[in-house]
C-alpha cells in the first residue's frame, strides 16, 4: 500500500531492538503499523511526512487492525496532499454553510461578534482539524465538526424552544476557534508554544475579548455570556474548562460536543472492526470497547 506515515514514533524491545510505531494515512482513513527489528541507522532514516510504499501483513493486535511491517520504501515523488484525509464537505460548502447559520441570527451583538471572530481566522478555521488526534483530525475538520454540532443545535433549539438559539449556535462555531493558534497546521499539526502554554479555550476567550473590544462592546452581557459558552464547554474543571456550564445553552453545547465527537470516534473503531467483534480499547472513550455488530455483515 502507498500512504503517508503521519506518526512515527521511535521504541526499543526488552531485547533493546530499534522499531518503530507507525500511523500510515490515506484519503480512506489510517492504519497502525509496527516496524520490527530494525537498526539504528534504518530508524533515522523515517519520519513523519514522508510518503512510503508500505510492505507487509495485516494482523490483529488486541481487537485492532495493524499492519506488521516488511518493508517501507519512500516515494519521493508523491504529492502529500493525495493522501491527506480531508472534510467530506468542500471547504467552499463548509464557508456557505457558515454563513447562512450567522446570517439567520437575530441578536446584532452575537452575530457581530460570531462573525467577526471567524473572519480573522477564516481560513485556518475551513483548514485546520478539529484535534491532532481521536476526533476530526482531518484537513477542515475544526470546521467540519463545527457545522455537524449545529445541525443538531438547531435540533436541540426546535425541541426546546425557550433556548437563545443565537447563543447555541454562535457557541458552537467559536467553541474551538482558539485551535487556529493552538495547533501548528493544516496538515500532521503539532501543539504550538502558545497552544502549550495558554491552551484553545483561554485562547478563545481571548479572542473573543480583542474582537469585542475593538467594537467598544467589551462589557455587553452577551460577549460575558457567548465567552461563557466557551469557557465552560469541557464541562468539568479536570477536563480543561475553568468554571461549569452555568447557562442551558451552554450545557446544550457541551452535550452536543461530546456526542459528536464520541460518535466519530465510535464510527472510526466500527469501521476498522470485524463483524461480531469488539474494537480496541479506546482511552478517550473511557476504556470501552466498541461492538460491531454482526448485521453489518448483510449490509
Amino acid at each position: 500500500m502507498k500512504a503517508l506515515i503521519t506518526k512515527c514514533d521511535k521504541g526499543r524491545t526488552n531485547k533493546n531492538t530499534p522499531y518503530l510505531s507507525l500511523i500510515l494515512e490515506d484519503q480512506t482513513g489510517t492504519l497502525d503499523a509496527k516496524f520490527w527489528n530494525l537498526t539504528d541507522e534504518m530508524v533515522a532514516s523515517y519520519r513523519a511526512g514522508m510518503v512510503v510504499d508500505a510492505y507487509g501483513e495485516i494482523i490483529f493486535h488486541k481487537n485492532a487492525m495493524q499492519l506488521r511491517v516488511r518493508k517501507l520504501v519512500e516515494d519521493k515523488g508523491a504529492d502529500v496532499l493525495d493522501f491527506v484525509r480531508e472534510a467530506p464537505m468542500s471547504r467552499e460548502q463548509m464557508k456557505g454553510a457558515v454563513k447562512q447559520m450567522i446570517d439567520h441570527m437575530e441578536d446584532p451583538v452575537i452575530s457581530l461578534v460570531c462573525q467577526e471572530v471567524l473572519e480573522r481566522s477564516e481560513e485556518k478555521f475551513f483548514t485546520f482539524p478539529a484535534a491532532t488526534r481521536n476526533h476530526h483530525n482531518f484537513v477542515g475538520g475544526l470546521a467540519f465538526h463545527s457545522i455537524s454540532m449545529a445541525k443538531l443545535g438547531y435540533a436541540v433549539c426546535d425541541q426546546y424552544e425557550w433556548l437563545d438559539r443565537d447563543l447555541v449556535i454562535a457557541g458552537i462555531l467559536l467553541h474551538d476557534i482558539g485551535k487556529v493558534e493552538e495547533l501548528s497546521s493544516a496538515m500532521l499539526p503539532e501543539y504550538t508554544v502558545v497552544g502549550n502554554l495558554l491552551g484553545h479555550i483561554s485562547i478563545a476567550a481571548a479572542m473573543i475579548d480583542e474582537v469585542a473590544a475593538d467594537l467598544d462592546i467589551l462589557k455587553d452581557e452577551r460577549v460575558v455570556l457567548l465567552k461563557h459558552m466557551v469557557l465552560s464547554h469541557h464541562g468539568k474543571m479536570e477536563y480543561g474548562s475553568p468554571v461549569l456550564p452555568m447557562l442551558p445553552e451552554a450545557e446544550v453545547v457541551t452535550m452536543l460536543d461530546n456526542l459528536d465527537s464520541r460518535l466519530f470516534m465510535m464510527k472510526q473503531s466500527i469501521d476498522a472492526t470485524l463483524p461480531g467483534a469488539f474494537g480496541p480499547r479506546m482511552f478517550a472513550l473511557d476504556n470501552r470497547m466498541i461492538y460491531r455488530r454482526r448485521k453489518d455483515e448483510e449490509q
